[in-house]
């Protein structure tokens, strides 16, 4: 069940955490934990906590940083409970959850950032969509492993329900296509002086989301490669 679905943890401060949340996946149906730069792991903090779910700790991924963690996935969605500078699309719970259901060929990361400051704009740049739990307007803060029991909770209950696959049967490009194109993009653009230092972080984050949004599949990413080949040739004639 959710064999699409990669539970992806950043730079985890607390190992119980790790343990908690590997409990949470398992109960619903969940299997695939990937690890970014954890502060303590593996630990016997996060195997007590794992209680009957070990195997989900034992088989997850560890990774360096981000990208490399991202490198096959589809679609990227990133749960952050602050206010941020970057205009990712943004989605209800609900919503997360329906698209998810109407992708179960689509391999499909959720992020979950550190326990004190989540999600950077940096990392949620790399996000197809954003998620933001409700909570009390006094006092906004969940606990890690309990923003990820909720989520899972969401997706086990409305997977019963009968919702229509996307039409969309083409392969999405994956993370490390769409980053190997934008860095391509990037280049070209300031080769040919249309990004000017005093706005290129600016700019380039923008363009960065236009392409999110397109959900480019792997055919399109490859005519806009050709293009941009075609482009740096003329340039160098």
């Amino acid at each position: 069940m959710f064999e699409n679905i990669n539970i992806i943890l950043l730079e985890t401060s607390h190992p119980g955490n790790i343990g908690a949340t590997a409990r949470a996946m398992k109960v619903m149906g969940l299997n695939k934990l990937s690890l970014v730069d954890p502060k303590k792991f593996p630990s016997d903090d996060s195997f007590a906590l794992a209680v009957g779910c070990k195997d989900v700790l034992r088989k997850a991924k560890i990774f360096k940083n981000l990208s490399d963690s991202l490198e096959e996935s589809e679609i990227n969605i990133g749960f952050s409970s602050r206010k941020r500078r970057a205009k990712v699309p943004k989605l209800t719970i609900d919503q997360c959850v329906d698209l998810i259901n109407m992708n179960p060929k689509k391999k499909i990361s959720i992020l979950f950032g550190n326990e004190q400051s989540g999600l950077s704009n940096k990392e949620l740049l790399i996000c197809d969509y954003i998620v933001t739990i409700p909570t009390f307007k006094e006092y906004r803060s969940l606990n890690l492993s309990a923003a990820v029991q909720i989520f899972v909770y969401e997706l086990f209950k409305r997977s019963f329900r009968p919702i229509k696959e996307s039409s969309k049967s083409s392969k999405l490009a994956t993370t490390k296509e769409k980053n190997y194109f934008f860095k391509e993009f990037i280049n070209l653009i300031t080769e040919t002086n249309f990004i000017a230092k005093k706005n290129a972080q600016s700019l380039t984050q923008k363009i960065h989301i236009i392409f999110n949004k397109a959900a480019l599949d792997k055919d399109e990413i490859n005519i806009l490669l050709g293009i941009i080949t075609s482009i740096n040739r003329k340039i160098k004639k």
